[in-house]
């Protein structure tokens, strides 16, 4: 096999931080069965890198958790494309990646030692049929007290996750959910995770976050670039802060703290006659070994 595994770590807030993801290069020759294998062996969401098959494309990746392949992963392609970009493989930005989900445009530029990679995403989606707040406190194990006047709701900038608005950080970092019972109100309103959130105090417009996937492998992120821009559109879309203007708005979203792997991820959504029309995620990686 002529295939290549890069080790990196994206989103890292400090040292220890972020969420690691294997790149496996020139994986070509892989079947979905060695990649679901080799993913499963690593025990994190995996990117695999091929040519692409569309025209209007530069390059292809593939995306896999322990358990299933999954349509975008966006801390897997800023991962990815650091990975290419360190080592001369891709030279321009913007970047045509082909993912099951389509064309997703990627920008990046070197400051420094670093590639500062932008994933943008699609317009958001917002559910209207979403599981009620008694459900949800009986799958994070608190009080109705603990949630904040904001909607629960599903909303989706390529793959639908429950946004949970909580009154505190501290609530927020004791959760203890029932996660058969999270995974079945995942089925049941048809999302890939729950996303609780709580807004950091006197800290601009920030949030923590945490995320718990469906039926993934494991049970929580460190760090979801694909939560944080639903998390983006949802904090635009219901006015959560006051500082929201035309055009482009910026949210800084702290997840991992609660698995001592604290993360950063710059959340930023544009906003056109109070509507949010594009979505995107800025972030770092690293290779690691």
């Amino acid at each position: 096999m002529s295939y290549e595994v890069v080790h990196t770590n994206v989103f890292s807030l400090e040292e220890g931080g972020g969420n690691p993801c294997p790149v496996v290069l020139n994986a070509d020759d892989l079947t979905t069965e060695e990649m679901q294998r080799m993913t499963k062996d690593f025990a994190h969401e995996t990117a695999f890198v091929l040519k692409p098959t569309r025209p209007d494309c530069d390059v292809k990746f593939r995306f896999f958790v322990p358990l299933h392949e999954m349509e975008m992963c966006i801390h897997a392609t800023i991962g990815s494309t650091t990975v290419l970009v360190k080592r001369g493989l891709i030279k321009h930005s913007p970047l045509q990646v082909e993912t099951l989900l389509g064309p997703v445009r990627v920008e990046w530029e070197v400051k420094g030692s670093e590639v500062d990679v932008t994933v943008e995403q699609f317009s958001p989606e917002f559910k209207d049929e979403n599981p009620s707040k008694e459900e949800v406190c009986k799958a994070l194990g608190i009080g109705m007290d603990d949630i904040h006047d904001f909607p629960v709701q599903s909303v989706s900038a390529s793959r639908y996750k429950l946004i949970i608005p909580l009154k505190s950080v501290e609530t927020l970092n004791r959760l203890t959910p029932d996660y058969e019972y999270l995974w079945k109100l995942c089925d049941e309103y048809n999302t890939t995770g729950f996303y609780p959130f709580a807004i950091e105090q006197n800290n601009g417009q920030s949030v923590q976050a945490r995320q718990f996937p469906k039926r993934a492998g494991y049970n929580e992120d460190p760090a979801t670039g694909v939560a944080a821009c639903a998390l983006g559109a949802y904090l635009t879309e219901h006015n959560v802060f006051s500082s929201l203007s035309e055009g482009w708005n910026s949210y800084r979203v702290i997840q991992g703290v609660a698995m001592d792997r604290p993360s950063i991820i710059v959340s930023e959504t544009c906003s056109k006659e109070n509507k949010v029309i594009r979505t995107r995620i800025k972030g770092n990686a690293l290779e690691t070994r």
